[in-house]
């Protein structure tokens, strides 16, 4: 299946979760696409501090749209997604 979730809120769901049903069985950490895992923390890693980060990507990627969104919650002031370089202010 494909995740349009961030990492980091998957990891929380599966954990609220296995306290309600200790018996629960997470999804290998593995079985996540190690390409959104990759540029998620790498977002999430640079992000804290930026007055602009900039997502190059299509509007209509649900990936591309979350990665503005771990970069605004990591500490970016602005986060944008643009597909092609006329679209930068």
């Amino acid at each position: 299946t494909q995740t349009t979730l961030s990492v980091e809120d998957t990891a929380g769901i599966i954990r609220a979760l296995q306290d309600r049903f200790p018996a629960l069985q997470a999804p290998a950490a593995e079985s996540i696409c190690y390409a959104t895992t990759n540029r998620q923390e790498a977002v999430k890693d640079t992000a804290p501090g930026a007055d602009l980060y900039l997502i190059v990507g299509a509007p209509n990627s649900s990936n591309s749209r979350r990665l503005v969104e771990v970069a605004e919650r990591a500490g970016a002031t602005m986060s944008l997604l643009v597909q092609r370089a006329a679209e930068i202010p």
